[in-house]
């Protein structure tokens, strides 16, 4: 380092230390102040840095914001300490008291300029959406910015656009000292709707199952006695044939009953679950359907025509009946004969 470099190094390092406290107000920045100043001089610059800044956020001051840039500097912020600079030398000529440091942070702010690096953000119209939002490593880019070159750091940084109904975009870009790079956002991709849901489908309730036939058995009469009917009277041949009506009557509903049976397996075969949508099948099943109609009118058809023959053939019995029984005495064995009007 030159002599002359020492004696501006040395200027600038008394014109920063030597701020007394009365330039913060705030007991909070003047603490934070002093944290910073401590961790600086302990050569924890990141640290300082970090102190200095809450200092300022808790009320700016031109000294805290030369310390501040002097610390960016050191750190290879060229930009952040570009910026407290600029900051200080505007709020020290609104004072209007202070040319010395306003002097001094313009001489910091110009020395900078040439390695500073910027980033321009540019959206066209149809980029353009309601609710666009763009913002740099994490900060709201003020939509008056957009198209102007923007400060930064040489180094990384990250560019996000978004807006409500649409894909964020990103775009990571790296920039070197004293660089100049631009970013496009294009037309954010809208965020596709929902698709609703189809209805459920309709199920298919199968046929009921013909019910089981059910088979009374008639004990055998004692042998002790046998009637004989000689004659057949007009209400026993009706019942007759109301008997033989019901029994083909019944025999028609099996017949339906196992059609039925066929057809409900084929549509089972085609749709084996409750949801179909197979034409076949359901017009297999619709079969099925109607033959299990059927056999259920013939099954109560014929057994109420069974039913009523039966009645019939016992109410009209002849009055003419003869009756043999077993005759045992202790002579002979036979059977004795009666007949009855």
């Amino acid at each position: 380092m030159t002599p002359v470099n020492r004696v501006v190094v040395a200027a600038f390092a008394g014109l920063i230390l030597s701020v007394p406290a009365a330039y913060a107000q705030n007991a909070g920045a003047e603490a934070l102040f002093r944290e910073g100043r401590d961790l600086i001089k302990q050569g924890n610059l990141k640290g300082g840095c970090d102190k200095l800044e809450a200092s300022e956020k808790l009320e700016s001051s031109v000294g805290t914001l030369l310390n501040l840039g002097d610390c960016r500097e050191k750190l290879g912020k060229p930009a952040s300490a570009w910026a407290a600079f600029r900051k200080a030398e505007a709020l020290a000529k609104r004072s209007g008291n202070d040319k010395k440091r306003q002097q001094e942070a313009h001489r910091r702010a110009l020395a900078l300029e040439d390695d500073l690096a910027n980033i321009t953000v540019q959206v066209g119209a149809k980029s353009k959406s309601e609710g666009l939002v763009i913002k740099r490593d994490g900060e709201l880019v003020d939509p008056e910015l957009w198209g102007d070159a923007i400060v930064v750091d040489p180094g990384a940084h990250v560019v996000i656009a978004e807006a409500p109904g649409f894909k964020p975009w990103k775009a990571e870009i790296s920039v070197g000292k004293g660089g100049k790079r631009w970013v496009v956002v294009p037309s954010l991709e809208r965020i596709p709707e929902p698709v609703k849901p189809a209805p459920p489908p309709v199920a298919i309730t199968p046929a009921p199952a013909p019910p089981p036939r059910v088979v009374v058995a008639v004990p055998p009469p004692p042998p002790r006695k046998v009637v004989v009917h000689h004659t057949w009277s007009t209400t026993r041949g009706i019942g007759v044939a109301l008997g033989v009506a019901g029994a083909g009557a019944i025999g028609a509903g099996v017949y339906f009953g196992k059609r039925a049976d066929d057809l409900q397996t084929q549509s089972n075969a085609i749709c084996p679950t409750s949801t179909c949508d197979d034409p076949e099948g359901l017009r297999l099943n619709d079969d099925a359907r109607d033959q299990a109609f059927r056999a259920n009118v013939l099954f109560v058809a014929g057994g109420a025509a069974v039913a009523a023959a039966t009645v019939m053939w016992f109410v009209g019995r002849p009055e003419e009946t003869t009756v043999i029984a077993p005759a045992i005495s202790d002579t002979h064995v036979g059977a004795s004969l009666t007949r009855r009007f």
